[in-house]
């Protein structure tokens, strides 16, 4: 059996007639029951402002009165007025679960009302069926109106507020304009509260709003081309750590978090994560996924100035690479681990699985070689740094010997991210955020 679709010739004059004459008490029904099963509509029809809804459902009452008096479908024209109607609740903030759930509820309650009219004045069960059909029939094209309005200005408005954000965040990271009052004006045009303290993590490649798609927190994306960066709000706040390393590994994409800074040197942070993400690529600094720049410094001090940086491991081991391989990587084990704890002879014993006196017998020779650097702070400190500097580069030998075989822009992309730590008074900066870190332990 084919179910034929509903037609207003299906509908009586006198059918018509009665229900007509019953508009304002079907549109009190209406009214009534959707306020008695929406606490958010009940508030809202209660207000002056409600206005505008109570006379939507009576002239789409009568709408649907009109058009089946002339034999005919209601009126496309109208269908405009719905369709603003569904901007004017998403304005009103209200959920479209709400409007549908009001329009489910308002459908049944029509219905109910008409069908008492119908007993009322005795029309006949068939007319009946046809005005309860017919109801719901222009119930449902209303309710599609009404819906695509609603989504089509939470289209807009979602376009708007995309595009206020990605202001806000241009205007963030660039190292240029620090206005505050700019950034604020641009922060509540985007919706995007300043937050005292901010971070920016650098991702490779394009996904940043992958990463960002798995946060709870409201960031700001912002793409460069080679790399796109997030823009994260209070880093420091409960869970916001283990809900970033979480979202970075459902991505997978190798990425860097630089320092928290207050909003006006968030550009800083952009420079030292796109710094560190390029030394990620280069086998410098281990992915970790995010890498934190903050327990990086010190490789990346090392890395702001090649020259100057291989100048000093030249200057402080120079003597000990004249020395065959094998004894010069001996010397330079025990040199490292005799630092790192401190001259503690046993400790660096330990830790070289050999006797206390051949690490004394090595130590001899180092001052040999070295002279009084072993034993001046000030020289210790250069040593350190040369060790660390070396051990760095040795690192990084494979890496660049397979970034030689990239696609030329891909090598252009990986310098210029690299080549962040060393513009703009970077050593200087990085130096000054590592003196405060060990102020802060």
């Amino acid at each position: 059996m084919t179910l034929q679709p509903w037609s207003p010739e299906w509908l009586s004059p006198v059918t018509v007639a009665a229900v007509r004459a019953a508009v304002p008490r079907l549109a009190e029904s209406i009214i009534a029951a959707i306020s008695a099963e929406s606490t958010v509509y009940a508030e809202a029809l209660s207000d002056p402002s409600g206005i505008g809804i109570r006379l939507g459902i009576e002239q789409a009452l009568s709408s649907f009165l009109d058009a089946a008096e002339r034999g005919e479908a209601p009126a496309q024209a109208t269908d405009e007025v719905w369709r603003r109607l569904g901007e004017a609740e998403f304005q009103a903030g209200r959920s479209l679960d709400s409007v549908r759930a009001a329009f489910r509820t308002g459908t049944r309650a029509a219905w109910r009302a008409a069908a008492e009219v119908a007993g009322e004045v005795g029309i006949e069960t068939s007319a009946v069926v046809a005005l309860a059909e017919g109801i719901f029939v222009y119930s449902d094209a209303l309710a599609a109106d009404v819906v695509e309005g609603y989504l089509r200005i939470q289209s807009d408005e979602a376009g708007d507020r995309e595009r206020r954000r990605r202001r806000l965040g241009a205007l963030l990271l660039d190292p240029q304009d620090h206005d505050p009052e700019a950034l604020e004006r641009a922060a509540g045009q985007a919706r995007w509260p300043l937050p005292w303290e901010l971070a920016v993590l650098a991702v490779a490649g394009e996904a940043a709003a992958a990463v960002a798609r798995q946060l709870d927190a409201d960031v700001l994306v912002v793409t460069g081309g080679e790399a796109s960066w997030l823009v994260l709000p209070d880093p420091a706040g409960p869970g916001r750590a283990e809900g970033l390393r979480n979202a970075v590994a459902q991505v997978g994409a190798p990425s860097a978090l630089g320092p928290a800074m207050a909003p006006r040197d968030a550009h800083h942070s952009l420079r030292w994560a796109r710094g560190a993400l390029g030394l990620i690529e280069r086998g410098v600094l281990a992915d970790g996924r995010p890498t934190l720049v903050q327990e990086n410094l010190a490789a990346m001090v090392l890395r702001t100035d090649e020259r100057l940086t291989q100048l000093l491991v030249a200057r402080r081991l120079a003597p000990l690479e004249e020395l065959p391989a094998g004894e010069r990587e001996r010397l330079l084990a025990t040199l490292t681990a005799w630092l790192a704890h401190q001259r503690h002879t046993p400790a660096v014993a330990a830790e070289l699985h050999v006797h206390p006196q051949t690490v004394r017998y090595r130590l001899g020779k180092l001052r040999e070689l070295l002279g009084t650097a072993i034993e001046n702070p000030e020289e210790r400190f250069e040593l350190e740094l040369a060790l660390r500097a070396r051990a760095l580069r040795a690192r990084q030998g494979a890496s660049d010997r397979s970034v030689e075989t990239l696609p030329g822009d891909e090598q252009r992309d990986r310098a210029h991210r690299e080549s962040d730590l060393t513009r703009g008074g970077a050593t200087a900066d990085v130096i000054a955020l590592l003196g405060r870190e060990g102020r802060a332990g």
